[in-house]
């Protein structure tokens, strides 16, 4: 979280010194994620928020996106709101690969490369799991 931090900083000082508006890593994540938080069911122009908290919690855990989800909560809408929320629920997670890889590690220190070489898809597929879950929220709560 820390080097995030400092990440931010940095590039919020080399694009001030070429005089564009400040850039972050939220901001990064909040484009790159916008589509699927578009596929999710949350209308475009609130998209590249939703996108952000989803990247924010990819990159670096659930509960530094949810602490930012409750500064900017009032500007979504309600179903957003709700897509968002189930979005975030879960620890599929950059950090989450070290915790299985230390925690299987240990119970099977033969098994470590073959657990070594899955955690990615391992994390593909959490974060596939989560994001369909949003889609179904979105998805019940657009008939209301």
């Amino acid at each position: 979280i820390a080097l995030i931090a400092a990440l931010n900083g940095l590039l919020g000082w080399a694009t001030a010194l070429i005089g564009f508006e400040a850039v972050t890593i939220e901001l990064i994540l909040g484009y790159l994620f916008q589509p699927i938080a578009f596929l999710l069911g949350v209308p475009w122009s609130e998209a590249n928020v939703a996108g952000g908290l989803i990247g924010q919690k990819l990159v670096l855990n659930e509960f530094v996106a949810y602490i930012a989800y409750l500064d900017i909560a009032d500007t979504l809408s309600p179903i957003s709101q709700a897509i968002v929320v189930f979005a975030l629920c879960g620890f599929a997670n950059f950090s989450s690969i070290a915790i299985l890889l230390g925690g299987l590690g240990a119970l099977a220190p033969t098994r470590r490369d073959d657990i070594s070489r899955l955690g990615l898809r391992a994390l593909l597929t959490a974060t596939l799991a989560n994001l369909m879950s949003a889609a179904l929220a979105g998805f019940f709560l657009s008939f209301q």
